[in-house]
C-alpha cells in the first residue's frame, strides 16, 4: 500500500494507491468525517484491480481548505478531477462514494460518460439535506482517546464512534481528530439539495446500496432512486445504518467484487 499526495489548486491531497498494474481502476472515496485508512480492509481483499483511495480536503493526511467557501460541490468535483489526471488512461473507471462522495461520483459520472465505466453509490440519494453542527461539539483536546470516543458518542448517532476514532490521533496536547470540524459542516450545507436530474443522466451501469437502519438514506428516496434507475442493481443490507462497509465489511465486499465482476480481468 502506498501513500502519495498530489495537488489541487495549491491544496496538498493524500491518496493510497494498493500498486497493483492493472488497466482495470475502481476509485474509492470516502464520506464526512472519514479518511481512505477505512477501506483498506476492503483493498486488502480485493485482487487485480488497481485500487486508488483518496483522503478529501480537509480530511486524513489532505490538507484543509482555507476558507469554508472551499468545501463547495466544484471544489470537490476538481479534487477527483485531478485525481483522475494523475492516475491516467485505463481500460476500465469505476467510482465508489460513499455518503457526500455518492453525490460527488454520480455528478461526474454524469458529467462524464465517456469516462466513467461504471458507478457504485454508497447510501446516499438524489435529494441530500442534512445540518452537520454536532461536528463543533466534539471534545478536543480530550485527555484520553477514551474521553474523545465518549464526546463523539454524546454528540451524535449516525455512526458508531469507532467510525469516527479511525481520525484521532494523539498531538501535544491531548487527543484531536484530524478532520476540518468547520469544514465538515460547510460541505454539508453546500452539498444539501436536489440532484434529480443529474442522477437521471447517469448512464453507466450502476450499484446501488443501502443500509437498512441508515439515518441518511430514508426509504422513500431509495424507493425513488430504484424507479429513476430501473436497471441499476440495488442491494439493501439488513444489518447496516450508514456506512456499510465498516459495519459489513463481507456482505460490502461480496456485492462489490459481483458487480466488479462485469469487467472480467
Amino acid at each position: 500500500m502506498k501513500q502519495c499526495y498530489i495537488e489541487s489548486d495549491g491544496l496538498q491531497l493524500a491518496y493510497l494507491d494498493n500498486g497493483v498494474e492493472s488497466d482495470h481502476v475502481l476509485v474509492l472515496m470516502h464520506g464526512l468525517f472519514a479518511r481512505a485508512s477505512l477501506y483498506i480492509p476492503f483493498m486488502e481483499r480485493t485482487k487485480d484491480w488497481r485500487i486508488v483511495a483518496p483522503d478529501l480536503r480537509g480530511h486524513g493526511k489532505s490538507g484543509h481548505a482555507k476558507t469554508q467557501a472551499d468545501y463547495d460541490r466544484a471544489s470537490y468535483l476538481h479534487d477527483l478531477e485531478v485525481l483522475l489526471d494523475e492516475i491516467g488512461a485505463a481500460k476500465h473507471l469505476i467510482l465508489l462514494g460513499h455518503s457526500l462522495s455518492g453525490v460527488t461520483a454520480y455528478q461526474y459520472a454524469a458529467a462524464h460518460p465517456d469516462r466513467i465505466d461504471g458507478l457504485i453509490i454508497e447510501d446516499m440519494g438524489h435529494q441530500v439535506s442534512g445540518e452537520l453542527s454536532y461536528a463543533m461539539k466534539f471534545q478536543e483536546p480530550a485527555p484520553t482517546l477514551t474521553a474523545l470516543c465518549q464526546s463523539i458518542e454524546q454528540a451524535q448517532n449516525e455512526n458508531h464512534y469507532l467510525y469516527y476514532a479511525e481520525s484521532a490521533y494523539e498531538a501535544e496536547d491531548g487527543w484531536r481528530l484530524c478532520f476540518d470540524n468547520k469544514g465538515i459542516k460547510a460541505s454539508q450545507d453546500y452539498l444539501n439539495g436536489d440532484y434529480t436530474k443529474t442522477f437521471q443522466n447517469v448512464s453507466c451501469p450502476a450499484l446501488l446500496m443501502r443500509g437498512a437502519n441508515s439515518p441518511i438514506l430514508s426509504e422513500d428516496v431509495w424507493e425513488e432512486m430504484k424507479q429513476l434507475h430501473p436497471h441499476a442493481e440495488v442491494e439493501q443490507f439488513k444489518k447496516c445504518g450508514h456506512a456499510i462497509h465498516f459495519e459489513d465489511l463481507d456482505s460490502f465486499t461480496t456485492s462489490v467484487h459481483q458487480f466488479l465482476n462485469k469487467w472480467n480481468i
